[in-house]
């Protein structure tokens, strides 16, 4: 009898041992998801602060913006458009007919002789394979949209990056297909750089060895309109489609119309 009270005595003891073991990890368990809790609220806490900082910073950069583009309207050589005050100036490249010079280009027989010319200059190339043909292309539709004198006044022109595939023969024939008023010029490395400098043109040769072109151009896409004296009345992003192009162009056709 005595040996069974005691195995029973010490089957007690280990149940009771178990039993304040199973406790302790309750306890353990408990105070883990307690931990997780807190952890998860902290991290939501830092989140929602960083979340703050970062729309106030976010907002702050809007500010300045609008700021900024509010004082260059303020300067805009066209009342209410953006302006580039200290970019734009003359142009002197060459083209299949000869010299170019922006502050003689020739409108449209239909325009009036006493009318205000608006240049549409595109930087680009002619191997381009997308951007360059939409943005003549949609110039190209615009134009014959417009009313005759109106169409007259815009002279389009596209600027080539890159001379040495680009020779003013190879210019003619490529614009040639978006309209015969459309013409093409190009220069020497150290003309074109100070010409896409001073318009703000960010350009760079990209060599593509398993093409065979050989070479791209990357270039900024905008479309400038700007008068015979460089003075930049607009620039357009590149969208697709003609809807830019137009708002742009009929915006500045009104704007300088005698």
């Amino acid at each position: 009898m005595g040996a069974e009270r005691k195995s029973q005595d010490g089957q007690a003891s280990t149940r009771r041992q178990e039993s304040h073991q199973l406790d302790n990890s309750r306890q353990e368990s408990h105070q883990l998801d307690n931990s997780r809790q807190e952890s998860h609220q902290l991290d939501k806490g830092v989140a929602r602060r960083w979340w703050l900082l970062g729309a106030v910073g976010l907002a702050a950069v809007i500010g300045a913006g609008v700021a900024w583009q509010q004082a260059q309207r303020d300067l805009a050589p066209v009342a209410g458009m953006q302006a580039w005050a200290s970019l734009g100036g003359p142009i002197q490249l060459e083209s299949q007919q000869g010299d170019f010079t922006l502050a003689e280009v020739t409108m449209g027989e239909a325009a009036d002789a006493q009318a205000t010319p608006v240049v549409a200059l595109y930087f680009g190339y002619t191997q381009c394979p997308d951007v360059c043909p939409m943005t003549l292309a949609a110039l190209r539709q615009v134009m014959s949209e417009l009313p005759p004198q109106a169409a007259a006044r815009v002279v389009p022109v596209m600027v080539s990056l890159d001379p040495e595939r680009d020779t003013p023969a190879r210019l003619a024939e490529y614009t040639g297909h978006f309209g015969p008023r459309f013409q093409g010029i190009t220069g020497s490395q150290a003309a074109l750089a100070d010409v896409a400098r001073r318009y703000g043109v960010s350009y760079r040769r990209v060599e593509a060895q398993d093409s065979a072109l050989g070479y791209t151009i990357d270039h900024g896409a905008a479309l400038y309109l700007v008068s015979a004296q460089g003075r930049i009345y607009d620039r357009i992003p590149f969208t697709p489609g003609p809807a830019g192009v137009r708002a742009g162009v009929t915006r500045v056709l009104s704007a300088t119309a005698d």
